[in-house]
C-alpha cells in the first residue's frame, strides 16, 4: 500500500505530500479519539481492581491516577511519533501527567506520605489543565476538518474533569495521613479509618 501515517493524528497520506496542520483530510482526529475511548475504557476496570482492597482516600487516588497514567503514557507516545515530523507540545504536556500520575500513585500506596499526598494535590490538577490547554490551543488554531475539532473538545472535557477528579480526590488523602516517627528514624504511616 502506498499509504503511511503521517504525523498529524494518524490522517492517512501519500508519500511525499504530508499537509500542513491548517489542510488536514477529513477524518483527522478519528484515531486518536477512538485511541482515548478504548485506553478510558481499559483502564477503569484496570483502576477499580487495583484500588479495591485500598481505604477510600488512597483508593480514589490510585484510581484517577491509573487512568491519567494509562492516557497519558498512550498519547505520550503518539506525541513522541509526531516530533519525528514536527514539534508536538503534547510530549511535553502528557510526560508530566505521567509524573503526576506516578506521584498520585505513589501518595495512594501503602506506605504513601502526607507530603506526597501534598504533591500529588497540586501536581494532579496542574498537569491535567496543562493537557486541557495543550487541547484548546488545537482548537485555536486548527480550524478544520471538524471530526478534529471534535476530537480536541472532548479531550479537553475529558482532561479538566480529570483535572478536578485529582483535586476532589487528594484533599481527603492528605488529610487522612499522619505521618509518626518511630524510635529508629523511619516513617510509619497510619491512615485514618472512616
Amino acid at each position: 500500500s502506498d499509504w503511511l501515517q503521517c504525523g498529524w493524528f494518524g490522517c492517512p497520506v501519500v508519500p511525499g505530500s504530508r499537509p500542513s496542520p491548517m489542510e488536514l483530510p477529513p477524518g483527522a482526529g478519528l484515531p486518536p479519539l477512538r485511541a482515548l475511548g478504548a485506553v478510558s475504557i481499559c483502564a477503569v476496570p484496570l483502576a477499580v481492581a487495583l484500588s479495591r482492597s485500598k481505604p477510600l482516600e488512597q483508593g480514589r487516588v490510585l484510581g484517577i491516577s491509573v487512568v491519567t497514567g494509562c492516557c497519558a503514557a498512550i498519547f505520550w507516545i503518539w506525541a513522541l511519533l509526531n516530533c519525528q515530523q514536527h514539534f508536538d507540545l503534547g510530549a511535553v504536556t502528557f510526560a508530566i501527567a505521567l509524573v503526576a500520575s506516578a506521584v498520585g500513585m505513589s501518595a495512594s500506596a501503602g506506605d504513601g506520605s502526607a507530603s506526597r499526598a501534598r504533591l500529588f494535590r497540586c501536581l494532579g490538577p496542574v498537569a491535567c489543565l496543562l493537557v486541557a490547554v495543550n487541547f484548546f490551543l488545537g482548537l485555536i488554531i486548527i480550524a478544520k476538518p471538524w471530526t478534529l475539532r471534535l476530537y480536541f473538545i472532548l479531550s479537553f472535557g475529558w482532561w479538566l474533569l480529570a483535572g478536578a477528579l485529582s483535586l476532589e480526590f487528594a484533599v481527603p488523602l492528605e488529610a487522612s495521613l499522619e505521618v509518626v516517627y518511630s524510635d529508629s528514624g523511619t516513617v510509619d504511616l497510619l491512615v485514618d479509618e472512616p
